[in-house]
C-alpha cells in the first residue's frame, strides 16, 4: 500500500537530499565541515584529508578494486547503524561509476565494459540514491561536472554544465536540490568566492525545490540553511 501523508504535516526541509557538482578541487568535500550532527561519509576517491581532526565524522574509504561490493557493504552498515548518524555523504558519484565500469572492463574479453553494464550501473545509481532517501537522513551527494553540447529545436547549439552522472534525468527526478559549485570574482572586493548556483539556465543544470528563492548561495552557507530552517519549522 502506498504511503499516505497529510500535507499540513510535511516539513520540506526534513531529511533533505542534495547533489552538488563541480570540477575537481573546487571545494566540495570542504562543505562537509558545515554540517551539524553525526555524519558518515563514503569516500570513493580517498580525498578526505581536508576533514582531518573534525569530530562526529566517520569515513568509509572504498576499495576501488571492488566498488560494487564496497557499496553494498556500506549500505548494509548504514542499515545496521542508522540511528547513529544524522547525515550521509557520498563523495563522489562520478568517480564511483568510473571505477565500477573499469572493474567490469577487466571481466570482459574486449577489455571494455559490455553494453549491458551501462544499463546495470544506471539502475545501481538510481536504486542506491532511492534507498538512501528511505533511511530518513540528510543526504549529500557530490559529483564532478561535464560539458554537454545541447541542440535547440531552432538548431542553435550551446554548452551546458551538468553533473557527470549516468541516468541523470532519473536521478534529478528524485533529488530536490541540485547545485553547481563555481568560483567567481567578487567585483566589489576583487576576491574569489565559492558559490553554488541553484537555478537552472541554458549553461547550468540545476534544480531547487527546497529553498526556492536564491540564484546563488555561498558554498559554506547552503547546508546550514537547510539544517537551520528545518529546526525552525519543527
Amino acid at each position: 500500500m502506498a504511503k499516505i501523508l497529510k500535507s499540513e504535516n510535511i516539513n520540506r526541509f526534513d531529511h533533505w537530499t542534495t547533489l552538488v557538482y563541480s570540477e575537481p578541487g573546487k571545494g566540495k568535500t570542504s562543505m562537509v565541515k558545515s554540517l551539524t550532527g553525526r555524519t558518515i561519509l563514503f569516500s570513493v576517491d580517498g580525498m578526505y584529508h581536508v576533514l582531518a581532526k573534525l569530530k562526529d565524522i566517520e569515513i568509509h574509504v572504498m576499495d576501488n578494486k571492488k566498488p560494487f561490493d564496497e557499496l553494498g557493504d556500506f549500505y548494509r552498515y548504514l542499515l545496521k547503524h542508522s540511528s547513529e548518524f544524522d547525515n550521509v555523504v557520498i563523495d563522489n558519484l562520478s568517480t564511483f561509476q568510473k571505477f565500477w565500469l573499469n572493474e567490469k572492463s577487466t571481466e570482459s574479453k574486449s577489455g571494455m565494459p559490455e553494453i549491458k553494464d551501462y544499463g546495470v550501473i544506471d539502475r545501481v545509481l538510481l536504486d542506491f540514491i532511492a534507498s538512501l532517501k528511505s533511511l530518513g537522513k540528510n543526504i549529500l551527494i557530490f559529483a564532478h561536472e561535464k560539458k554537454v553540447e545541447v541542440t535547440m529545436e531552432s538548431g542553435r547549439v550551446y554548452t551546458q554544465f551538468q553533473p557527470d552522472v549516468r541516468n541523470l534525468d532519473a536521478i534529478m527526478g528524485i533529488v530536490p536540490l541540485v547545485g553547481r559549485l563555481v568560483i567567481i570574482n567578487n567585483q566589489e572586493t576583487q576576491k574569489e568566492e565559492r558559490v553554488i548556483v541553484l537555478q537552472p539556465t541554458q549553461t547550468t543544470r540545476a534544480k531547487d525545490q527546497l529553498i526556492g528563492n536564491l540564484q546563488t548561495i555561498n558554498q559554506m552557507d547552503l547546508l546550514p540553511i537547510l539544517q537551520n530552517t528545518n529546526e525552525k519549522e519543527k
